[in-house]
């Protein structure tokens, strides 16, 4: 019991009731409870429900009054970039991470980073965005996130800066950095290849393996192996529900490769969790689509 001084990626400081400081190793640190200002409460509940603009508030207002100490204010950031995200606001979801990084390099908050996992249109907002990212070259996370929405209108540059990323000592740096130039290598990936990725994805840490499982699922779909395919999609939603977003992605791919399989009990199964846990989402009105002219078939 005590008082969170600090609590960065590298360790918790914890203030005991007789005023002694303890240094913990985060590695070491199972589970904390603290009490969250009512604005970030407000935020997290308005989240859930997928009021975005509300939570979005809410959060930011949250941020502008938490005075207890930094780790508290990245906790608010780290919510802030998964709002923005789930907004499709990809500029300022990574701006709000940028700011974590800044503040602890060594964050826990990787698991939110919001790396690109699939190809999508960019408003020219966000492609400017990206671009100042990439050209931020004294900053490799910002690069990283630059590079991996970029890959498809600025490859040579984006590939070129992912290359040499994924040199860093820095493991997640490194490891999110090969994710996104196995991307680049969807379509001519040899089974080799994807053994040789899985292999790589498993030893990466946990909190940047997200857009490798999905990844490794666009690989096998090609491959025409629906079976792996969808094991490799659904790592996401069951290990890593917090980036929305790519786990929303990820149940209606893996339910498309169940229904190539004909289970279409089990994609129907699929797409209910989909349009249940994640109704604001725009993978959400296909998974209903699909649902209507599955439903005769999986009852």
């Amino acid at each position: 019991m005590g008082t969170i001084v600090e609590f960065t990626g590298a360790e918790l400081r914890l203030r005991t009731a007789v005023g002694t400081e303890e240094a913990i190793p985060a590695a070491r640190v199972v589970e904390f409870q603290t009490r969250w200002i009512p604005s970030h409460e407000a935020g997290r509940v308005a989240r859930s429900e997928g009021r975005l603009d509300d939570a979005i508030a809410a959060l930011r207002q949250a941020k502008r009054v938490e005075a207890r100490a930094a780790w508290a204010v990245r906790q608010i950031m780290a919510d802030l970039t998964g709002c923005y995200l789930e907004a499709d606001r990809i500029d300022s979801a990574g701006d709000e991470f940028l700011g974590i990084l800044a503040s602890d390099p060594a964050t826990r908050h990787f698991d939110v980073v919001p790396v690109a996992w699939r190809g999508v249109a960019l408003s020219p907002t966000m492609e400017t965005r990206a671009v100042a990212w990439l050209a931020a070259r004294s900053a490799p996370g910002a690069v990283l996130l630059g590079a991996s929405w970029l890959l498809a209108t600025r490859r040579g540059e984006a590939v070129a800066a992912l290359e040499e990323i994924s040199r860093s000592t820095d493991p997640r740096l490194s490891g999110l950095a090969a994710i996104q130039l196995w991307r680049t290598k969807i379509v001519t990936a040899t089974p080799e290849d994807v053994r040789r990725w899985q292999a790589q994805l498993e030893k990466m840490p946990p909190d940047i393996q997200a857009a490798g499982w999905y990844v490794l699922g666009e690989v096998l779909a090609r491959q025409e192996q629906p079976q792996a395919a969808s094991l490799a999609y659904l790592k996401v939603p069951i290990l890593f529900r917090q980036q929305r977003p790519m786990a929303a992605d990820a149940l209606l791919a893996a339910g498309k490769q169940l229904e190539k399989m004909s289970q279409s009990r089990q994609a129907a199964d699929l797409y209910r969790e989909l349009v249940r846990d994640f109704p604001h989402l725009p993978a959400t009105k296909e998974a209903a689509g699909r649902l209507d002219q599955l439903l005769p078939a999986a009852r």
